[in-house]
């Protein structure tokens, strides 16, 4: 008999559940002659990540189990109000099937929940419709998730070493596809155990730092070529363009519960406990949400925080990632870092806004 010794048994469940084939379990004679993952079966953080992953389950069939039940059911009698009902099930039907598109596709996921950088360019491609304007996009989409994953790289690689004028030094002329990818493999290379570990993982499963890599020589190759492509030339490297992009998003999926929050106030409660208030993106709205959240830990006003829990405390993105009031469109935008020239650096917004600051090392 296999018993969990500590916790709830979650990860064993979880193992002994996909033993099941076509429906049915194993005979218990096929189970004795299989061997059982003991690493993971008892590892408490395993054990606790698959308990997240059940309750999503859960919250998934009981919200599932309401929705559009039998327009019969009612016991109506009125035929014209049956018909009504129908009527409206069926609009209701059509606003479902949008709603959990982000389940089934990884770009409508990434519009709905990426940081804003990767987000918006989601949705930029999504309803883009003339070839050449698609094939832009996604080699915009590609180069955004660089960035991002960059930025989280950089800050990783600052808090090791610190800026230092080698890193500096990759930023003279702007931050290019090329760039962003270097400061991944830099991370990498200098074997440094990220504070955010999930960006340990851009080579694991599904490799999204080789799939960026074959969309930033995609773009060289299509970008330096002589003469003007038709058409159906564009909408070909479309299509062998956009499995490149869509894999990549699915590796790095963890972005979506990355949230990118600026705060406003950082309030004191009592011992070891504090209230964050400030502002997010949520995915590609352009519009800041407000946010309130508690906190064990004091955090710095006007900074961004990425949460990287449940690994950790929240990670600090200062100087790489800034808010500020653009003083071209008076709107609050985010910046991300983009050009270096000593001390003074450059940080550019998704619409091509620069904000100008200096760089001290941090107090």
């Amino acid at each position: 008999m296999l018993q969990p010794l500590r916790g709830s048994g979650q990860a064993l469940c979880e193992w002994l559940n996909s033993r099941k084939d076509n429906g049915l379990y194993p005979s218990a004679r096929d189970l004795l002659d299989t061997h059982v993952p003991v690493d993971l079966v008892t590892d408490s953080e395993v054990e606790s990540l698959l308990e997240t992953v059940q309750e999503g389950r859960r919250a998934l069939r009981t919200t599932m189990s309401g929705i559009l039940p039998n327009v019969f059911g009612s016991g109506e009698r009125d035929v014209q109000g049956v018909r009504n009902d129908i009527r409206a099930a069926a609009h209701e039907a059509g606003l479902i099937g949008e709603l959990v598109r982000p389940l089934d596709d990884p770009i409508s996921r990434a519009e709905w929940s990426f940081p804003y950088h990767a987000a918006a360019l989601s949705r930029r491609y999504r309803v883009s419709t003339h070839p050449a304007e698609r094939k832009d996009g996604l080699l915009k989409l590609g180069e955004g998730l660089a960035r991002v994953l960059g930025v989280l790289a950089l800050t990783e690689l600052a808090a090791s070493n610190g800026f230092s004028r080698n890193l500096r030094k990759q930023f003279r002329t702007g931050a290019t596809f090329g760039t962003w990818l270097w400061i991944l493999d830099r991370l990498e290379a200098e074997g440094i155990a990220p504070r955010m570990q999930q960006l340990a993982t851009v080579r694991d499963r599904g490799n999204a730092r080789a799939l960026l890599g074959h969309i930033k020589d995609f773009r060289n190759t299509s970008h330096h070529a002589h003469g003007v492509r038709a058409s159906h030339q564009l909408a070909e490297d479309v299509e062998r363009l956009e499995p490149h992009v869509v894999r990549a998003i699915s590796a790095v999926s963890w972005l979506s519960g990355t949230h990118w929050d600026w705060v406003e106030r950082c309030e004191y409660l009592d011992e070891g406990s504090y209230r964050i208030v400030g502002l997010r993106l949520r995915g590609s709205h352009p519009s800041w949400e407000p946010f309130e959240r508690s906190s064990t830990q004091p955090l710095r006003p006007d900074r961004i925080y990425v949460d990287s829990a449940p690994y950790g405390a929240p990670v600090d993105l200062w100087p790489f990632a800034v808010v500020s009031l653009c003083e071209e469109c008076r709107t609050r935008e985010l910046f991300l870092l983009n050009e270096v020239r000593d001390d003074q650096l450059t940080l550019r917004s998704l619409e091509e806004h620069s904000l100008e600051m200096t760089y001290g090392p941090p107090e």
